[in-house]
């Protein structure tokens, strides 16, 4: 596994990602903003125009552009740092710290990452995971099986967070299973711990006899005290890869209806989990005619107010990584309401990021 340096187009989050993991791979534990401005002179030197990476620029002053490229990447980087800073708050594995002369960050590895009562290593989970699947981790054939659990890992991390958010019971419901049960035991085990509505007792002719989850990876509920039906219920995809904007639950929810034998449950929250900030693929904001432009902020707040209409509840990378530290807690101090999956698998998510780490660490050994 390599750490590969980004395109410098690419969109602020996967700048800052590349900053993040390159604190999080160096023997020092920690890099500066000023790599950004580093990597820009190395692409430049490599460019026959100004305009191949600048598309403001011409073909004259090429020093004076170049700097003025590195300037502003360097000033997004460190926006988008802060911007995670505040908003995942202690889950956030790393300290920002401005260097002397006050023009770059310093960004560390908090000695605490690796806790898993704080939150923070879900976030370093989640952080490789996007990682990998940008293509800002280049990963042989030898690191497939590792590519390969990436699925069942995020599936623990999610439960985790759920539980955290809700605090309701939480049933790991995504294929592969691991207890391996196939998916119409796995549906009737489900809906008993509910306690109400009955399953099909066999599969009729003409259903799919091959589904697995039916698009649900996560059912998450919290009873009152007569466990009785009508009550909060969320229904969860769990979403690992770039193709999350295609995974909208509620659909499969409604699908799902169809195996229930009689009544069925009518309300719920839809949900989804990914690794990636959901800006992630937001752009920069447009200047207007006297040179100002809105706070690429505003943008992330509309790009949750609109992207919520599809997929309802949404679980980014830093509120998995909060949420897990507010479970994790809740389990410290023996006041977790209810049973949630995946709680006493955390381990399993330490044991995958080293051995990501220890992968990259061997590469960078040998360069």
């Amino acid at each position: 596994m390599r750490l590969e340096a980004p395109d410098l187009n690419s969109r602020r989050a996967r700048l800052a990602d590349w900053i993040e993991l390159q604190a999080l791979t160096s023997a020092r534990r920690s890099a500066s903003t000023a790599l950004i401005r580093s990597e820009v002179r190395r692409q430049a030197d490599g460019r026959a125009r100004a305009s191949d990476i600048d598309a403001d620029a011409d073909d004259t002053g090429e020093a004076e552009i170049t700097e003025r490229l590195a300037d502003d990447l360097e000033e997004r980087l460190s926006e988008e740092l802060a911007f995670r800073l505040k908003t995942v708050g202690e889950a956030y594995p790393f300290e920002l710290a401005t260097t002397q002369g006050g023009r770059s960050q310093m960004v560390k590895l908090r000695d605490t990452w690796s806790n898993t009562a704080s939150g923070e290593l879900a976030y370093v989970f989640c952080l490789l995971d996007s990682g990998i699947r940008e293509g800002l981790i280049t990963c042989p054939p030898s690191a497939r099986p590792l590519v390969n659990a990436i699925g069942n890992v995020f599936q623990i991390c999610s439960c985790v967070a759920v539980g955290g958010y809700t605090n309701a019971e939480v049933v790991s419901f995504g294929f592969p299973r691991a207890t391996g049960t196939a998916f119409l035991p796995a549906l009737q085990q489900a809906w008993a711990r509910y306690g109400s509505y009955d399953i099909l007792t066999h599969i009729p002719f003409g259903f799919d006899d091959k589904l697995k989850d039916g698009g649900v990876d996560i059912i998450a509920w919290r009873h009152f005290a007569d466990r009785f039906a009508a009550t909060l219920i969320m229904f969860v995809q769990v979403a690992s890869g770039l193709d999350w904007k295609e995974k909208e639950v509620a659909g499969d929810v409604r699908t799902l209806k169809n195996w229930f034998a009689g009544s069925s449950i009518e309300h719920f929250l839809p949900a989804i989990c990914i690794p990636f900030p959901l800006w992630f693929d937001l752009d920069e904001p447009a200047v207007d005619a006297d040179g100002n432009k809105t706070a690429f902020s505003n943008g992330v707040q509309t790009r949750f107010v609109y992207r919520e209409k599809k997929f309802g509840v949404i679980f980014d990378r830093g509120r998995i990584a909060y949420f897990w530290a507010r479970a994790m807690a809740a389990q410290a101090a023996r006041i977790l309401p209810h049973p949630v999956d995946g709680i006493d698998r955390i381990a399993e998510v330490g044991t995958w990021v080293n051995e990501v780490l220890s992968n990259l660490a061997e590469v960078r050994a040998s360069s």
